[in-house]
């Protein structure tokens, strides 16, 4: 009765949710009439509310991962990663506030959770460590490019969804800053 096919409803109709109104509007009882479903099959599936949050954020991760990869196939992977990350969570930005922000707060992580977030990111620290070998970024720790990567386009995507990002600055500039320094050789 609770087979996968349940469990794949109900972290769709969760993550719809959560896309829609914020983790705040996810309810198990919403989650469950959403799936046409009882809260007992919630509780069956996933323990508990915050074991349904951990789907949906696994889910994001999954979504986020997938436009990541699409972007590494571009020439220059680098700065394609970072329009995708900033489109994807411009287009998501509930699911974002929920892979990054801190409405998760108190979740307690999974394997599950830290398998997909570093799924999510492993693109980036690909495409950094390739442009190390490459001799197209200067020698550093891939780990500290990818981080420093990551960072810009994080702090960018936050300022533009808040609505911070001066209406006379060009983002995709800001953007372009971080990856030129790295290109510096030397």
């Amino acid at each position: 009765m609770h087979d996968d096919d349940l469990r794949r409803r109900l972290i769709d109709e969760a993550t719809r949710i959560v896309a829609d109104s914020g983790v705040g509007g996810l309810s198990v009882r919403a989650a469950a009439q959403a799936a046409g479903t009882s809260t007992t099959a919630v509780y069956s599936l996933f323990g508990s509310k915050d074991g349904l949050t951990r789907a949906v954020l696994v889910r994001a991760f999954e979504q986020f991962a997938g436009a990541q990869e699409v972007a590494t196939r571009e020439d220059d992977a680098v700065s394609a990663l970072g329009i995708a990350y900033v489109g994807w969570a411009l287009e998501n930005p509930r699911l974002y506030e929920l892979m990054f922000g801190l409405s998760t707060v108190g979740i307690e992580p999974s394997e599950e959770t830290e398998a997909a977030s570093a799924r999510a990111m492993a693109p980036l620290r690909h495409a950094a460590t390739a442009a190390i070998d490459a001799g197209v970024f200067r020698p550093a720790e891939p780990a500290t490019v990818a981080a420093s990567l990551w960072a810009q386009v994080h702090g960018l995507s936050l300022l533009l969804l808040a609505g911070r990002f001066p209406d006379d600055a060009d983002p995709v500039a800001a953007g372009s800053a971080v990856v030129a320094g790295w290109r510096a050789l030397g």
